[in-house]
């Protein structure tokens, strides 16, 4: 088999499956894990799919929310990367809402020499990471546990998110394009995001480029309603105009 016919037999499984592990494609084609690979990184560079750590999935499902197990493992460099920018803005005694995107979990990893912190999350994966932590006051916002995600969601999860105030939001999405915002493919994650956005003084979205340009079907953000936005790479071209006549701060690996 050629490797265009292998690469569109590919896609049509990830069209079915939604997801696929190296291992598991190298089978049903009866080559090399290297071969896999190869196939892999051509189709990502054709936005076809997204690579994660072990296999890949489908990129332009906008209406498909990936478990929390195939989003750990998307652009794990360059989450380390944001989280490591985002906590520099972090000062001691500061209290932060995270959501419960794999992104706000990279900036949980490098809370943890912060002095006097207090994080309100929906989170359970970021509660585990920061539990040890002597000096963070964590705050669970209870409520509905999606397994999907490992996250609270629902009304007791809304009630307790709108009783507090935080300094800043860290949050990200399925999505973001300069024209509709920042887009999600639950309902219930974009409205714990948006009273996040409304409950904190600045609103830090977490962007890697994976999520350029790919939408969902629910609005959670516009640019008037972020103050910085944290990404992994170099913005695409044209949008720095929409960010500055907004005066939204960018923060890349560079700036």
């Amino acid at each position: 088999m050629f490797g265009i016919q292998r690469r569109n037999h590919l896609l049509s499984l990830l069209q079915e499956k939604k997801s696929i592990t190296v291992q598991e494609a190298a089978v049903i084609f009866e080559v090399a894990e290297e071969t896999i690979r190869r196939d892999f990184r051509t189709m990502e560079g054709q936005g076809l799919i997204v690579r994660t750590h072990g296999g890949a999935l489908l990129a332009d499902d906008i209406n498909f929310e990936h478990p929390l197990e195939i989003r750990e493992g998307i652009n794990i460099k360059g989450k380390d990367i944001m989280g490591i920018r985002a906590a520099e803005l972090v000062h001691d005694r500061d209290t932060l809402f995270l959501d419960a995107s794999t992104s706000a979990l990279y900036v949980a990893k490098h809370l943890k020499d912060k002095k006097g912190l207090t994080v309100i999350t929906n989170a359970e994966l970021i509660i585990l990471e920061l539990a040890k932590c002597d000096d963070i006051t964590l705050i669970s916002t209870g409520g509905y546990v999606r397994k999907k995600s490992l996250s609270c969601v629902g009304q007791a999860t809304e009630n307790a998110i709108s009783s507090y105030h935080a300094d800043k939001v860290f949050f990200s999405c399925k999505g973001f394009s300069p024209r509709l915002g920042a887009t999600d493919s639950n309902e219930q994650e974009s409205s714990l995001r948006k009273l996040m956005i409304k409950h904190s003084g600045e609103a830090i979205f977490l962007c890697d480029h994976t999520k350029f340009d790919k939408v969902g079907y629910i609005a959670t953000a516009q640019l008037d309603d972020i103050h910085c936005f944290i990404t992994d790479t170099h913005l695409p071209e044209g949008w720095k105009v929409g960010f500055q006549e907004k005066e939204v701060k960018i923060i890349s690996p560079n700036s």
